[in-house]
């Protein structure tokens, strides 16, 4: 038992790497449709506001669906969840790629593929709660959340490698491949849940009398207003910088700079929590007000203000999911699907109503009153975290010695 028991951290911790694939590979098809927003528009003919609605309604699906899929995933487990959602985004992908071709088709898609993103974030999140020790789930979720500058790093790459050469829809096409490498490692490399059913039963059943609802609710408003302030980098930063005068080609290849310094502070991140003890909710409020702060540099609209921002806003203003759900997990270890569905709504949420309100905006008035909207959605965003903290520590959520007793049923498993 004992060389068992050495051995099973090292084991789920080597799963991370396709984990994070799935997660790329179910959250690409919205960072297509923002990041090659120009050449589909060009092609269906539809403007900046529509651009917002294609790319929301990616975001309202998932919405919809994180909080009812949530408890799903806790019951199948992980590797199911992410089978199913790879699944489908392949499919989208492909049929993206072939078959769409009126404003309404790629909405549809965009919203399916919304599911399917949210069934694979929950399913990434449930395997890290319940097959990392607590004293690794910081790194864990900074490799998972690299997932979505990852997805933006991709998206950017193939802008100018090919979108601008053999054609958007290839750029899909592409994307469906990605998904099926992604769903065959789940399939041969995911194992099964480490803790066994009546330890999970047991957990969700103390935690659920115990569950910090009233702060989890706060917290998914928080992390509607972040989102909404921070997905305009993913789905906007190259249209705004390309009105600024910049090449596509350049535009592309800021974002997968802007996408690799994101992934590289999340790592960093995520070693600093796990050499910590309770939530990290400060923390996550200073790097979303200094995202947002940041975000005023781009008002200026010139190809300067756009390098120059680029590092803090991509490094602080998003970098922070990791941390945000890793201590959305602190809070409630038994039931980590219901707990990141019901704060992963406000994600998608703000995910919805954010590129629609920065579009209508942009296209109505300017880049640059759309900006200073995201700055002031972010600055809300940090006053509801700051909130959903306080909440947390009212409610009690969760000890010392009741994160090393979860700890301890990682390594029993059964």
């Amino acid at each position: 038992m004992i060389p068992a028991q050495v051995e099973l951290p090292d084991r789920s911790l080597r799963g991370l790497p396709v984990i994070a694939a799935a997660s790329v590979a179910a959250i690409l098809p919205a960072f297509f449709l923002g990041s090659l927003s120009v050449e589909i528009r060009s092609e269906l003919g539809y403007g900046e506001a529509a651009a917002g609605l294609v790319f929301a309604s990616f975001f309202a699906a998932s919405a919809v669906g994180s909080s009812r899929v949530g408890g799903w995933v806790d019951r199948v487990g992980p590797k199911i969840g992410l089978s199913t959602a790879l699944l489908g985004a392949c499919l989208v992908n492909l049929a993206i790629a072939l078959g769409a071709r009126h404003l309404a088709a790629l909405i549809a898609l965009s919203a399916i593929a919304g599911i399917c993103n949210a069934t694979a974030q929950l399913g990434a999140n449930v395997y890290i709660a319940r097959n990392l020790p607590i004293r690794r789930q910081g790194i864990g979720f900074a490799v998972k959340q690299s997932a979505i500058p990852g997805a933006a790093l991709i998206a950017g790459i193939l802008l100018p490698s090919v979108a601008l050469t053999l054609g958007w829809r290839w750029v899909f096409a592409i994307g469906s491949a990605l998904g099926v490498a992604a769903l065959i490692a789940v399939r041969v490399r995911v194992q099964s849940d480490l803790q066994s059913a009546h330890n999970r039963e047991h957990l969700v059943h103390r935690d659920t009398l115990r569950g910090p609802r009233g702060a989890l609710v706060m917290l998914a408003v928080a992390a509607a207003f972040a989102t909404a302030a921070a997905i305009t980098l993913g789905g906007f930063f190259v249209e705004s910088t390309i009105n600024s005068g910049v090449s596509p080609a350049t535009a592309g290849y800021a974002l997968a700079l802007g996408s690799l310094i994101s992934i590289l502070v999340r790592l960093l991140v995520g070693g600093y929590a796990d050499r910590q003890t309770g939530n990290l909710l400060g923390v996550v409020a200073i790097m979303i007000l200094l995202g947002s702060c940041t975000s005023l540099i781009f008002v200026a609209q010139t190809p300067t203000a756009h390098f120059i921002g680029l590092p803090l806003a991509f490094g602080a203003g998003w970098a922070w999911p990791g941390l945000f759900n890793l201590s959305v997990i602190r809070a409630s270890p038994g039931f980590p699907g219901r707990a990141t569905g019901i704060t992963q709504t406000g994600v998608y949420i703000g995910g919805a109503v954010g590129p629609v309100l920065f579009g209508f905006t942009a296209e109505h008035w300017s880049y640059s009153a759309a900006w200073v909207l995201a700055a002031v959605l972010g600055v809300c965003a940090a006053g509801a975290v700051t909130l959903g903290q306080r909440l947390l520590v009212g409610s009690g959520s969760r000890t010392g010695n009741d994160l090393e007793a979860v700890d301890r049923t990682h390594e029993v498993g059964t």
